[in-house]
């Protein structure tokens, strides 16, 4: 009998070193597995970004994911057992040829744990950081992803070291003005049947960034080029007057026709059609004169060269990436004067035969609503400002007067509004394409401009893309940044204090008062049934969905308040 009780304890210690053993080869195949796939999992905690009044644009989620180890599942020979189960969630296809399946993403790991079930013991869960965009408003376009795209200012900012620097960055965008700015320009886009439009609106002084906004499914306020059209008169004449060129009493005739080569090979008529007789500088820029910009042109040619304009050009900005933080920014095109035909400067003394980014045009002109000064435009809330004097401050000071007379007798008059002041310069450019050249019947519709006309904080340019109804730039262009500028100027004076909420995304209602919480809820579209309220207080003092996270219509919040 003792001779039995010894061989059973003898086997019984035996085969439980066996499954100690096969556990831990077993466990341990499993993880060496694991251990290299997870080197490749990306769990990076970049910097989150924020617009200028601390709103979140992007930020991190902790999340879970759940991934099973098919590789090691089928060295066990366990795969057609368990099959059944993988087809429940993917097909044969998607589950044929790959070592490592990704079952799901949690938000705690009790979840993932719960919904692998007996699909565990071939799986490891792992904590990672997703990064959750707010793309409203065209910002997907503006602020790009670090791991999907190859532009916009997240890559720009991964690439030169800050996205990883810092807990959160501060972007100069304003939200709210980026809210306005999209459904303006939207609403003018579908109004008018266009193909697209850009927006670009920059503080004058500190070249911030305050909203930027494309109707295009790429950017092309960094990453593509127009002919600026009569938008680059006031700059041209700024010059001429710096140089003493021309004076401010200068007057131009504005006949039906000029050749302003002596000869055939090139006409200039004014866009309205007939001459405006004898006009000084103001109505110049004011009316847009073809004719009269292009007899500017030929005193310049009379004392400097070529070469001397292409550097001036390059002086405004034109032909070179301006710096600012965005990944994908192109140079523009300035043709060497060496490519240059005999018309080519009166070319571009119409905004012809040169191409200039968006954001390019809009910090070249804020040139003359800054005293004169070049800032670099930035997308950073906290960066030194870099600036350099282009022409004089009296130069710029009596350009800028000139330009808001535009608005109330000029070519941008539908762009007046009561009480609010712009000024700027319109701009009609035809559309070219290559290999083909200007396109008969589509046009850029241009307005660049700033606000409000005494000591100005804002300059803005708005492109709409081939309108189809009204095509000048102050019949189209012009009337969306006086839109934008009285909503903006109208909505801070009576909602200053306001955050700026989403739909889909949970806001941050801790500190409300819990009637103006609910109905915060309401009005993105929860559902009164999922709203529940608790303690007796007036004032939200904690919720159950943390701020910040995507919304699905069948969550249920709870709004907890003071006994």
């Amino acid at each position: 009998m003792k001779h039995k009780w010894l061989i059973f304890t003898f086997l019984f210690l035996s085969g439980y070193v066996f499954l100690i053993i096969l556990t831990f080869v077993y466990n341990n195949s499993l993880a060496q597995d694991f251990n290299e796939f997870s080197a490749s999992l990306e769990n990076n905690k970049y910097s989150q970004l924020v617009d200028s009044n601390g709103n979140m644009i992007v930020y991190n989620q902790e999340k879970y994911e759940a991934w099973i180890d098919l590789g090691f599942m089928k060295s066990q020979n366990d795969f057609k057992k368990n099959k059944y189960l993988l087809n429940q969630r993917f097909s044969d296809d998607e589950i044929e040829n790959i070592k490592f399946l990704k079952w799901g993403t949690y938000d705690t790991y009790e979840q993932a744990y719960i919904d692998l079930g007996i699909l565990n013991k071939y799986s490891r869960i792992y904590p990672v950081t997703q990064r959750v965009y707010n793309e409203l408003f065209s910002l997907d376009l503006l602020i790009g992803k670090t791991d999907k795209t190859t532009y916009g200012i997240e890559p720009f900012l991964l690439d030169n070291g800050v996205l990883n620097s810092q807990k959160t960055t501060s972007l100069s965008i304003d939200l709210k003005m980026q809210q306005i700015a999209y459904e303006e320009l939207l609403n003018t886009v579908k109004k008018e049947s266009a193909e697209g439009g850009v927006i670009v609106i920059m503080e004058s002084k500190t070249g911030k960034i305050k909203s930027s906004v494309s109707l295009y499914p790429w950017n092309i306020a960094y990453m593509g080029y127009i002919e600026p059209g009569s938008t680059l008169k006031p700059l041209l004449i700024s010059t001429a007057l710096d140089e003493h060129i021309i004076n401010p009493n200068d007057k131009f005739y504005s006949g039906y026709e000029y050749y302003p080569t002596g000869k055939k090979n090139f006409k200039v008529t004014e866009s309205q059609g007939y001459g405006m007789g004898e006009i000084g500088l103001k109505e110049t820029l004011s009316y847009s004169s073809n004719i009269a910009i292009a007899q500017i042109m030929g005193k310049v040619l009379e004392e400097f060269s070529n070469q001397w304009l292409y550097q001036k050009l390059l002086t405004y900005g034109f032909g070179k990436k301006t710096g600012i933080e965005f990944k994908g920014e192109v140079n523009g095109v300035v043709p060497y004067p060496d490519d240059w035909y005999e018309i080519t400067p009166f070319q571009i003394a119409l905004g012809q035969g040169i191409g200039i980014t968006p954001i390019q045009l809009v910090s070249a002109f804020n040139i003359i609503p800054n005293g004169g000064k070049h800032v670099q435009p930035t997308f950073l809330e906290e960066k030194e400002i870099l600036e350099r004097q282009v022409i004089s401050e009296p130069t710029a000071k009596m350009v800028k007067d000139w330009l808001s007379y535009t608005v109330i007798e000029g070519t941008a008059q539908k762009a007046y509004k009561e009480g609010l002041r712009i000024g700027g310069k319109t701009g009609t450019a035809q559309k070219a394409e290559s290999g083909i050249g200007y396109v008969e019947g589509s046009y850029y519709s241009l307005f660049v401009g700033f606000y409000p006309v005494v000591d100005p904080i804002y300059t803005a340019v708005v492109v709409i893309d081939n309108p189809k109804e009204e095509f000048y730039g102050g019949e189209v262009a012009a009337p969306v940044l006086t839109n934008i500028f009285y909503r903006y100027a109208k909505e801070n004076s009576t909602l200053a204090d306001q955050k700026v909420f989403y739909k889909d995304i949970m806001p941050d209602l801790i500190g409300y008062p819990i009637t103006e919480a609910y109905n915060v809820l309401l009005n993105l579209g929860i559902k009164e049934n999922n709203v529940i309220i608790t303690g007796n207080g007036d004032t939200v003092v904690s919720q159950s969905i943390p701020p910040y996270k995507y919304l699905n219509d069948q969550e249920v919040i709870q709004l907890h308040t003071i006994d």
